[in-house]
């Protein structure tokens, strides 16, 4: 990873201010570029400029032929990444399952994250989703995504050493319900930040996305390069049926639900109204670099 790391680095002298020797824009640029080494993401010049943590003109910031060029190890890198991300989301299975959770009433929104999202996975990643679902049914559309999964055969499992088999699965590591899509603030970092710019919605209702990046401009104060927010209407929620039968379903999916998720539990984050399964936790890992 080092040695990846050094050839980002390396790119960064090729990229430059136009007419300018701003050492706080070239120490941004040298952020963003190290940020992405970890993953060892190749990001373009868009990315680079939504990610800048200071404010410029984006006609200022430029390549600067002919000292720019790309490493041939990075190019070929990226473009297989590229085809075996290509190739896990064209999967039958995959588009099958994606299908029906969006005829599921109760789920409003499924989204790509992580190296998938980015088009960066390797061979043996799985495929990360986050999903919100309508208000007050958190659980009930938990356990809807996990027994389609199970049936389809895309369910990440654990072994008994606790270790996951995890290729081409999908793991559903970050459920919302609508009524409270704000990221806590202890969660508000620049890897969160950088998860909710670059998830890409596959299945909207209604306009939830907005409303979900309405609700955490704080991203926009990290990123004030990335663009505008659309504006939404506050409060559309999509409204089930009411039945008392319903919402004894939902709490006692929710008991259920907890007791086992309790069995496991490590760093997950466990609210009423949001559910965090990170497995792997990148937050720290950007931490030690």
């Amino acid at each position: 990873m080092s040695n990846v790391k050094n050839q980002f680095v390396t790119i960064y002298s090729n990229i430059t201010m136009e007419q300018s020797n701003n050492r706080t824009i070239k120490r941004s640029i040298l952020k963003v570029l190290k940020y992405f080494s970890i993953f060892a993401y190749y990001p373009t010049l868009d990315e680079i400029y939504t990610f800048l943590p200071v404010k410029i003109d984006k006609n200022k910031l430029k390549y600067t032929p002919p000292q720019y060029s790309i490493p041939t190890s990075l190019k070929l890198r990226g473009a297989s990444k590229y085809q075996i991300s290509k190739k896990k989301l064209e999967n039958w299975k995959f588009k099958t399952y994606i299908k029906l959770l969006s005829l599921t009433p109760q789920i409003k929104l499924v989204g790509l994250s992580g190296s998938i999202s980015m088009m960066n996975a390797k061979e043996d990643d799985d495929i990360d989703l986050f999903i919100i679902t309508i208000k007050n049914r958190l659980f009930t559309g938990r356990l809807i995504a996990l027994v389609l999964a199970q049936m389809l055969g895309l369910r990440r499992v654990r072994d008994s050493a606790t270790h996951f088999f995890h290729k081409n699965k999908v793991c559903l590591n970050l459920f919302f319900d609508e009524g409270n899509l704000k990221v806590p603030p202890f969660k508000q970092t620049e890897f969160v930040g950088h998860e909710v710019l670059q998830m890409k919605p596959i299945v909207v209702k209604g306009n939830v996305y907005e409303r979900f990046l309405g609700a955490n401009r704080w991203v926009f104060r990290l990123f004030p390069n990335a663009p505008p927010v659309i504006p939404a209407k506050a409060g559309i929620q999509t409204k089930i049926t009411s039945f008392i039968i319903f919402n004894k379903v939902e709490q006692l999916l929710k008991k259920i639900q907890l007791k086992l998720i309790n069995k496991h539990r490590t760093t997950e984050i466990i609210t009423p109204t949001q559910l965090w399964f990170h497995p792997d936790d990148f937050e720290k890992k950007l931490k030690l670099q």
